[in-house]
């Protein structure tokens, strides 16, 4: 049943009582507890006030007044009884469909998410069965997602399940209380049927008996103003037995009926305010009785409702079972797929616990990776720095190697004018060579033959001088001959010095004999060194060179030194110096021949040092290229481990969540079931306090029935007496004795 029916049955038990509508908190026990109370404190009231206002002219007056209101009054709340009877009947009717519908859509949803959930979870176990180990750990994830979801909508059906569970409980519970409560009302409204008989028993009783009081006081007043007669008269008399000598028996006599005419008073007031309380008591009475219809009518009510409730739930009941039986097939069909899904996910566990292994290696392997990384980082960077110092270096030496290579270019360059230049100049010297040449052959032919004339000179001398003469005069001529003879010596000794101006320009430009000698050296040497480092070729032709104008030069020197004339000799001189000059230029071309071979040499020995370290560079680069591929493909391979170890975590840390969410749904659990169970034990403690509160009103209510009977025999005893005592009254009056016998009498019969 829903909490709006059950709000719906407190609202109509509370209308049918006639006390407001009770909080959502209330229950019919409160109610009850409450309305037991209520009639509790009605009936703590004392009997003697219950028997004031027990007069019948009272209770027929207001009751005739009362009728028509209480008939209305019950009339409209038998009618808001039946309406709301109504409107709650159509609402269990819809909740029950309604209820119904949800279980079976429930149900449905449910059988449909765990054929889902089974068929992802085959299709989860393919998909791990197949897959590489390499994207297993993500699947792994994905798949404990997946199992994580289902377990929380498995806990989701089995929450739905359990509240339909506690809903079906509460709602057995509620029937069996409206069972419970439907037979305390019956019992409490046979108690009250029981206890409204007695009352009406006692009610009559006491009507009885305020009638006979009510006769007996007026009698009682007939008799007291009698008596004020009697009194006056009394008086009368006892004036005169004043005067006669009686007067303190007199007055002690009048001071009696004095007193007694006091109490008598006090007597009156009391019987009034006995009647105000019987008037009090006879208004309680009506409202106990308009409440006491109003719970009959009420039971009424409740005994309608539970009897449509009964006709209106009688065919839910079968249907009630067949849901039960059907929650129980849909319940083990749940139970048997979760231990399926429960088995699938201590396979994944344990290939999840598989793959932490192999995650835990791979992050070794990762960790070592790492380390293999740093040193192949540091050691690239090492031998990049290296290279590039051995690049800086190579580049240094290929900048130095170009400015030596501009350098001896210009050299060359230099060296090529200076050798076209001698070469000019060489060709202009042999020129001049072949005309000195045929000069000296012209002049060594003059030379002989000034030669042989010499001879025939001096063959002629002793004649000549026998010839000479012996007086200065006759040497005259002979001396100027002579003198003659040696100036055409000198001209063509001149002649042969200084007569070819290309010779003294040769001279002039030429180096010194020195010079020329250590030229000749270095030439030598530098041939010699080509030599060794050729070892033919033009160096070995200017070496035959060399040695055929050295053996010429030995040759001409050895000429001159037999030359006996001074212009002779200062011609060979003059070959000889220009042939040493001609040789000494010889030997320089050839020197720096040798030197552009050389530096021809160093040129290309420069040239194949700058290709191989060019080369030697372009496999450095391609060295540097392939270990910088290698080192991204490490950190591509690094991320991708990196990326698996997250998604391992991730799977660890939703496990863990997993966890923790089931260690908090039990907490949560438990502490549920201690709610539950401190809400019992503060039920058991409430009913416990009302059931002791019960037993002490039934003892309330005992102790109330004994001090009510205790009052009725005391008040028994008090009437029988006072009967007594007016019999005797009645007796006295009624004899003819003497007034003072009779007042003796009375002082002896009244009580004091």
């Amino acid at each position: 049943m829903t909490p709006g029916c059950r709000r719906g049955r407190r609202l109509a038990w509370g209308h049918a009582l006639g006390s407001p509508e009770p909080e959502l908190g209330c229950s019919f026990e409160e109610d009850a507890s409450r309305w037991s109370r209520g009639e509790a404190s009605v009936m703590r009231l004392e009997y003697p006030h219950f028997l004031s206002l027990l007069s019948p002219e009272c209770i027929e007056s207001k009751s005739k007044a009362a009728l028509p209101e209480q008939l209305q009054g019950s009339q409209v709340v038998v009618e808001q009884l039946q309406d709301q009877v109504q409107l709650q009947q159509k609402k269990l009717k819809m909740d029950g469909l309604r209820q119904t519908q949800s279980l079976e859509c429930v149900l449905e949803r449910q059988h449909l998410a765990v054929e889902m959930l089974l068929q992802e979870g085959q299709a989860l176990k393919a998909q791990v069965s197949f897959r590489t180990p390499f994207y297993l750990p993500y699947k792994l994830g994905h798949g404990l997602i997946l199992s994580s979801s289902v377990y929380l909508q498995l806990r989701q059906y089995k929450a739905v399940t359990q509240e339909q569970e506690r809903e079906r409980s509460l709602q057995v519970e509620w029937d069996q209380h409206m069972w419970e409560q439907l037979n305390q009302a019956e019992s409490y409204a046979h108690v009250l049927e029981s206890s409204l008989d007695l009352y009406k028993k006692k009610y009559q009783a006491a009507l009885g008996r305020v009638g006979e009081l009510e006769s007996w006081m007026q009698h009682l007043e007939k008799e007291a103003g009698g008596k004020a007669t009697g009194h006056a008269e009394k008086h009368m008399l006892l004036e005169d037995l004043q005067s006669k000598g009686q007067a303190e028996d007199n007055l002690a006599q009048f001071k009696g009926e004095q007193h007694s005419a006091q109490e008598r008073g006090q007597a009156v007031q009391l019987t009034c305010q006995h009647k105000a309380i019987i008037q009090e008591l006879q208004i309680q009475l009506a409202a106990s009785r308009t409440k006491l219809l109003q719970q009959k009518e009420a039971l009424a009510g409740l005994r309608r409702e539970f009897a449509s409730y009964k006709l209106t739930h009688s065919c839910s009941a079968t249907r009630s079972r067949n849901q039960l039986t059907s929650q129980e097939i849909l319940r083990q069909k749940l139970w048997q797929q979760a231990k399926e899904h429960w088995a699938l996910v201590e396979d994944l566990k344990l290939e999840l616990a598989r793959e932490a292994k192999r995650n835990s290696n791979t992050v070794t392997d990762l960790a070592r990776l790492e380390l293999a990384v740093q040193s192949l980082c540091q050691e690239a960077v090492a031998e990049r720095k290296q290279q590039q110092r051995e690049l800086a270096a190579l580049q240094h030496q290929v900048c130095q190697a170009q400015a030596l290579l501009g350098q001896s270019r210009r050299l060359c360059a230099q060296k090529e004018r200076a050798i076209q230049k001698r070469d000019r100049l060489l060709r202009r010297a042999w020129a001049s060579h072949s005309v000195f040449q045929e000069r000296a052959r012209a002049h060594s032919l003059n030379a002989t033959s000034r030669e042989a004339k010499h001879g025939s000179w001096c063959a002629g001398a002793p004649v000549l001088q026998q010839r000479r003469p012996k007086s200065p005069e006759q040497w005259w001529p002979a001396g100027q001959a002579l003198g003659q003879e040696e100036a055409a010596m000198k001209g063509p000794q001149e002649q042969l010095v200084g007569g070819d101006p290309e010779l003294q320009r040769l001279g002039k430009v030429g180096l010194p004999l020195e010079a020329l000698h250590g030229r000749e050296r270095r030439a030598e040497a530098g041939l010699g060194q080509t030599s060794f480092l050729g070892g033919g070729g033009p160096a070995a032709a200017a070496a035959a060179a060399t040695t055929s104008a050295r053996g010429l030069l030995r040759e001409l020197i050895e000429e001159l030194s037999w030359s006996k004339w001074q212009p002779l000799q200062a011609a060979s001189m003059l070959e000889l110096e220009m042939f040493q000059r001609q040789l000494q230029e010889e030997w320089s071309v050839q020197g720096l021949q040798a030197c552009m071979m050389e530096q021809k040499a160093e040129n290309c020995s420069l040239q194949e040092q700058l290709t191989k370290q060019t080369a030697a560079l372009r496999l450095a680069r391609w060295s540097f290229r392939q270990a910088w591929l290698q080192l991204q493909q490490q950190a591509a391979k690094i991320d991708s481990l990196q990326i698996s170890l997250e998604a391992s975590r991730v799977s660890q840390h939703c496990l863990h969540q997993e966890s923790e969410l089931v260690v908090a749904d039990v907490r949560q659990w438990v502490k549920e079931q201690k709610q539950v169970n401190e809400e019992l034990g503060h039920k058991l403690r409430v009913q416990i306090k009302q059931i002791a509160q019960l037993t002490g009103e039934r003892d309330l209510l005992r102790e109330l029935v004994e001090r009510l009977q205790q009052d009725n025999q005391r008040l028994k005893n008090e009437a029988s007496e006072k009967r007594i005592v007016c019999e005797r009254i009645k007796a006295l009056h009624n004899s003819d004795l003497e007034p003072h016998t009779v007042l003796q009498q009375l002082w002896q019969i009244l009580p004091w």
